[in-house]
């Protein structure tokens, strides 16, 4: 008789959260989480440190998101992920005339 229980191989929980992205643009980083929602995906955004109380007083744009997933919905969110990075318009550089 056994008394101690069989470790799990080093298998990955598939609720433990991963990081999906990490998103410096706040506008990118809102319409990516719609993304998520749209696709019935959960996500939590979260900063890391002393990035939510910095991103408060600051503003957006100083401290980057961090998008967590769970490792079961990590392939599907990067998919939307790499497809929203493909169809994000560029910058448009405006030339001044002479």
């Amino acid at each position: 008789m056994c008394f101690f229980k069989r470790k799990k191989e080093n298998r990955q929980d598939e609720n433990e959260p991963v990081v999906a992205a990490i998103i410096s643009n706040p506008v990118s980083s809102v319409v990516f989480q719609d993304m998520l929602k749209e696709n019935g995906i959960p996500f939590v955004c979260r900063q890391q440190g002393a990035g939510g109380s910095v991103k408060l007083l600051l503003g957006g744009g100083i401290v980057p998101d961090y998008i967590l997933v769970s490792a079961k919905n990590y392939e599907r969110a990067r998919e939307l992920y790499e497809v929203y990075l493909l169809n994000e318009p560029e910058e448009v550089a405006f030339e001044e005339e002479e």
